[in-house]
């Protein structure tokens, strides 16, 4: 389809959803295709509609109403005053001399502020709360995990201690009682002999008394007799008990078992104060040389997708049509999703609500995956899907397609399954690309495309406006350049995989070389997806392998500075 000059090929009509932007209507605020402003104007015949070219659509501001003049419109603004003034207001004596300037301009200077700051807060400063958060999470996990060792320590160490104590009391109430057997068998042999002996004078006495009974001269005479007998009496033993004397349990004492050393806590004097973009990046920075970290062997012989879920997981699809398959980084498979049967899923992304996006190419349509079941969420009818993003900052999905003849390419911006941005042409009405076989999103909201059809990257702003092309490196390129891999860091870094060099090329957001990694530990990389401690995990395409790799270091950055 050709373009005039003032069709904007990368924004769609409102009415139609389909045809580029040609007029605006500034009563209904809304955009026009050439198609769509008879139907849209004879749609309301009772309202005045201020159709104009889109180029020269008026600015959908309202102007504030005056102060002082509730009649009046303030279209000035007063920088002394720093207030907005209406036209009756200029005539007066309290404005004279002082600098006017259009309050349109002002409008949008200070609306740019706001985008900027909208910008920073939903890029730098809620991501580095989110963070703070998972940090403080962890910490508490962790914490908790190891209050709960220090509890199971001091338990067991009670046990142990109070096992050891009954077995100390144990043996002393042992030895009391052998103490006491001891004891009582030494008083009762004295007993014994008491008894015996005091038998013995007990029949005597009764003799000595029998004989005394008895007038017979001879029976005494014959009587036995010795003077003094039994006069000693045997002494008896004096036995002092065992004395129990407990130890005065103290803490001091319990110290001497138990050391329990107190937390430790540190808190910053300061507060941390969050800097631009640019200083983020300054707190990681590329290895001397990169880490092999891990490898599995996936279930494919030809590997052709890797998309990454936190830090041990990821999606793949490769050569066994039909199929997309999770698998953990042991090599373990997880679960397996059927797409068309006889076609290989060209690309997947997981969404902002973790479902799974992917493309099916046998239905043309792209589908999400979640809770056991899938439903389609964008169809085609005259295009292929073949390339998949979900934008950070908004969440919305991004499709790359060629159409059903191979002939053309394109990049569209969908909100939900609406269609609200079509990228296909340059300023010049050429084509941008003919077939994006790889998307991805850049730190500074930049679309990449990966080109197959020019073996080349294709970097575009939001917007859709081209900004630059990288057709891979000659300081470390031996063959022709096949990007087959794309992937972009949280410093902006684009990281490109060339299969016919078996080679990563990191450029930066200006579309500048910085360096090839990972060449000796690679074979023919087909796809790249960076897990969330932003290691690099690389699928290759006749091995099956994925492999993962650490490529970034990371130090104490200027992005957080001590608050005043």
């Amino acid at each position: 389809m050709a373009h005039s000059g003032l069709v904007h090929p990368n924004l769609t009509c409102d009415v139609c959803e389909e045809r580029s932007v040609l007029m605006h209507c500034g009563s209904c605020h809304i955009r026009l295709c050439g198609d769509c402003v008879g139907k849209h104007v004879s749609s309301q015949h009772s309202k005045h509609h201020d159709v104009a070219g889109f180029k020269y659509r008026k600015h959908d501001a309202t102007l504030p109403v005056c102060h002082h003049h509730p009649c009046q419109r303030c279209d000035v603004h007063c920088s002394d005053c720093d207030e907005p003034v209406c036209s009756k207001c200029m005539a007066t004596s309290e404005h004279k001399e002082h600098h006017l300037d259009e309050i349109t301009k002002i409008y949008v200077a200070r609306r740019l502020l706001l985008l900027q700051e909208i910008s920073f807060l939903q890029n730098t400063v809620i991501p580095h709360y989110d963070k703070m958060e998972s940090v403080l999470d962890a910490k508490m996990s962790k914490l908790s995990h190891d209050y709960s060792s220090v509890f199971n320590k001091i338990i067991s160490e009670e046990e142990v201690l109070h096992e050891t104590i009954q077995k100390f009391f144990h043996r002393k109430k042992g030895e009391t009682f052998a103490m006491k057997e001891r004891d009582f068998k030494v008083l009762q042999e004295q007993r014994n002999g008491i008894s015996c002996s005091k038998s013995t004078v007990e029949t005597l006495l009764s003799k000595y008394k029998h004989v005394c009974g008895s007038n017979n001269i001879d029976e005494i005479l014959m009587c036995p007799f010795e003077k003094g007998q039994y006069r000693r009496i045997p002494p008896i033993a004096d036995i002092t008990p065992p004395t129990f004397s407990p130890v005065d349990v103290d803490e001091k004492f319990c110290e001497q078992f138990v050391k329990l050393s107190p937390s430790v806590q540190k808190l910053k004097s300061r507060g941390q104060r969050l800097e631009s973009a640019s200083s983020i990046k300054e707190e990681k920075e590329l290895l001397a040389e990169v880490e092999l970290i891990g490898s599995f062997q996936s279930v494919y012989e030809e590997l052709r997708r890797v998309h990454c879920i936190g830090n041990d997981q990821a999606w793949l699809s490769g050569s066994a049509h039909g199929t997309l398959i999770r698998m953990d980084i042991n090599g373990k498979s997880l679960e397996t999703v059927h797409v068309t049967h006889g076609y290989a899923p060209k690309d997947m992304v997981v969404s902002t609500d973790g479902s799974l996006i992917y493309c099916d190419v046998g239905s043309l349509s792209v589908n999400a995956f979640k809770d056991g079941s899938s439903k389609i969420i964008v169809k085609l009818t005259k295009w292929m899907p073949t390339s998949l993003c979900v934008t950070t900052v908004v969440g919305h999905l991004l499709v790359g397609m060629i159409s059903k003849d191979h002939k053309f390419g394109r990049v569209v911006r969908y909100v939900g399954s609406k269609a609200r941005q079509k990228i296909q042409f340059d300023d010049k009405e050429q084509d941008l690309f003919k077939k994006p076989s790889s998307l991805a999103e850049n730190a500074n909201e930049n679309i990449c495309v990966i080109d197959s059809s020019a073996q080349s990257l294709v970097v575009l702003t939001k917007f859709g406006l081209f900004r630059f092309r990288y057709n891979g490196s000659q300081k470390t390129r031996t063959y022709s350049f096949q990007p087959s891999g794309l992937a972009t860091d949280s410093i902006g870094q684009i990281i490109v995989g060339d299969r016919m060099n078996t080679c990563l090329d990191i450029i930066d957001r200006d579309g500048q070389f910085i360096r090839s990694i990972a060449g000796s530990l690679l074979n023919i990389p087909s796809a790249i997806s960076i897990d969330d401690n932003e290691n690099l995990w690389v699928s290759e395409f006749h091995t099956g392998h994925v492999k993962i790799i650490k490529y970034l270091e990371f130090s104490e950055s200027n992005c957080c500075s001590q608050a005043d």
